[in-house]
């Protein structure tokens, strides 16, 4: 019997940041030039695809693209699109040219991910919790893994991708959960759940009303794919009744933020 997912894409909405920066090389000479009724074309056509373009940056040797993408794009789907796209669109106009297998996809955010660790390992502290006894036993279920190997690439036959996320899901009606054995148990299932589907993670912290999820994904699910998944199989191996409001936050966070990747 297949269990019964209660949080789909269709019943759970998202709020997202979901923000990337591809890089290609030629296999050999130097990147043709495309013009700007190409580029416009390219750009349509990944907008349907889920993926909107930001920046670009092209030389002679390397193009590099700034993107965002939906909650349901695969990052392996984005590697595949932007440079399948790309290269029809040279085949089209009979250049010759070849791609490098070289390829690489970055995870990008308005903070790095070693400041997102902090905020969410600060997030006992932040609070202020009246009764400090509370806090301090509160605070067990928040870890941080230093040094944290989320940022090392993940290296598949496509490329090397650099994929992290942080995931933000809140109890329903911002319900307080102040048993403690409870939170306890859902802090050991988030780490059951990351070893299970192959996700590594950064930093958790499990708080009365909300859990912060630090991660570095796998390329062939996409951030909603991970959200759901969090959200469906904490109730099913907690074995309790949905807990969540039917919504979340994820956003992407790397080693290198928005600024640094526009200087």
């Amino acid at each position: 019997m297949i269990p019964q997912e209660h949080y789909r894409s269709d019943n759970t909405t998202a709020a997202y940041s979901l923000r990337w920066s591809w890089a290609g090389w030629p296999s050999t000479g130097t990147f043709p030039s495309l013009d700007s009724n190409a580029w416009g074309t390219l750009h349509s056509l990944w907008e349907k695809d889920g993926i909107r373009v930001l920046e670009r940056r092209c030389t002679d040797s390397q193009w590099q693209l700034t993107v965002s993408s939906r909650t349901n794009v695969v990052p392996s789907f984005i590697v595949a699109r932007l440079k399948g796209r790309i290269d029809h669109a040279f085949r089209n106009s009979k250049s010759g040219f070849q791609f490098s297998r070289k390829v690489s996809l970055r995870s990008l955010g308005s903070n790095t991910e070693v400041e997102v660790q902090n905020y969410i390992a600060n997030q006992v502290q932040k609070a202020g919790f009246c009764d400090p006894k509370f806090a301090s036993q509160l605070s067990s279920f928040t870890r941080k893994w230093e040094p944290s190997d989320c940022s090392e690439a993940i290296v598949v036959t496509s490329g090397r991708y650099w994929f992290q996320l942080h995931l933000v899901l809140v109890v329903d009606h911002r319900h307080s959960i102040r048993d403690l054995q409870f939170l306890g148990r859902l802090f050991e299932e988030v780490q059951s759940i990351a070893l299970d589907r192959r996700y590594r993670l950064s930093a958790v912290s499990v708080m009365p009303d909300h859990l912060h999820i630090g991660l570095r994904g796998v390329v062939e699910e996409s951030p909603e794919a991970i959200a759901l998944a969090f959200m469906n199989e904490i109730c099913r191996g907690m074995k309790i009744n949905p807990i969540w409001r039917p919504s979340y936050y994820v956003g992407t966070v790397g080693a290198y933020n928005m600024n640094a990747v526009r200087e």
